[in-house]
């Protein structure tokens, strides 16, 4: 381990720094069940040691806060060691909230999706109630499992390199109206239905409000995806991904590069949305971390820039 002083906010991110010999052995780090891969570091500008490895890792909002975290290296043949580093875990508080279900939501946002998803576009609603809260319910669950996974898939088309430079830019003179991993209970005529877990922030501003690239990437995905409607995820190299939801319109292309502030699109409320925002959330091979510190200079400079700079001089 080159590296100190790694600190890890629930739900929240980090970076190791790390050597590892022989140079084409698989390593990265391992928290709890989830493996988190090194690249080199040449990706993130050391040249110095071929032999350094760079892993952004993260422990999870629904992991324990004593979930075990270390480094792990395996080569060709096989073999397997593992290394401990010094690290520290600060617990966070999730919020919870309740929602409520009205039928006129219902029938705004259900048969959208429902055109949209092929197990669902044969179904003919009689126009009840009853069928269109079962049809949500579908949605809200099952779906969203779905959708969730297609976006951790996403991250095999991560790039080798760090792509991004400087703090993530959040929405222009927008408003938090939810939180990272806010708890939800869903309420339908003052029954609880069902709990989910929200995994971005949902950020406000004007309607149709243009939507901008957070960092500089590569589109890696622009297109409808069920509950995120029309959605557009850029890699930012090295496991880290960003993902913009419910979009009225898409402005870029699939492998196209984008610049840091580029119009990605507009605001909406496609998908399961019951009014004009923006979702938006960033990932760490796949998982959903926090985006607030990635909006945060100082913790950019000291999580992130001063590792890799003490890195290059060694």
């Amino acid at each position: 381990v080159v590296s100190s002083f790694h600190y890890i906010n629930h739900g929240g991110s980090e970076l190791v720094v790390y050597r590892v010999t022989p140079n084409d052995s698989e390593s990265g780090v391992q928290v709890g069940s989830y493996r988190y891969p090194g690249y080199p570091a040449s990706g993130a500008g050391i040249i110095s040691d071929a032999r350094l490895r760079v892993a952004f890792f993260s422990l999870s909002h629904d992991q324990d806060l004593r979930t075990p975290i270390g480094l792990y290296a395996r080569d060709k043949a096989g073999n397997e060691s593992r290394a401990e580093f010094d690290h520290r875990v600060l617990p966070k508080q999730f919020r919870r909230s309740q929602i409520t279900i009205s039928n006129g939501f219902l029938r705004q946002v259900v048969p959208a999706i429902t055109n949209q998803v092929p197990d669902l576009a044969d179904e003919v609603p009689d126009g009840s109630d009853e069928e269109w809260l079962e049809l949500f319910l579908f949605i809200n669950g099952e779906l969203r499992r779905r959708n969730r996974d297609a976006v951790t898939l996403l991250a095999e088309n991560t790039s080798p390199k760090k792509l991004w430079d400087g703090p993530f830019q959040q929405l222009s003179n927008s408003q938090v109206e939810s939180g990272f991993a806010d708890h939800r209970l869903y309420l339908y005529e003052g029954n609880e239905i069902d709990q989910q877990v929200h995994l971005g922030f949902d950020l406000a501003s004007t309607a149709n409000a243009p939507v901008r690239a957070a960092n500089h990437g590569t589109v890696v995905y622009a297109d409808y995806l069920g509950i995120f409607g029309n959605c557009v995820v850029i890699d930012h190299g090295m496991g880290l991904q960003s993902l913009y939801a419910h979009l009225s319109s898409i402005d870029v292309a699939l492998g196209e590069d984008v610049a840091y502030g580029q119009q990605l699109g507009h605001s909406g409320q496609t998908g399961l949305a019951g009014g004009d925002h923006l979702h938006f959330t960033m990932l760490l091979q796949g998982h959903p971390v926090t985006p607030i510190e990635w909006w945060d200079a100082h913790w950019i400079e000291d999580r992130i820039q001063r590792k890799l700079s003490e890195a290059a001089s060694r």
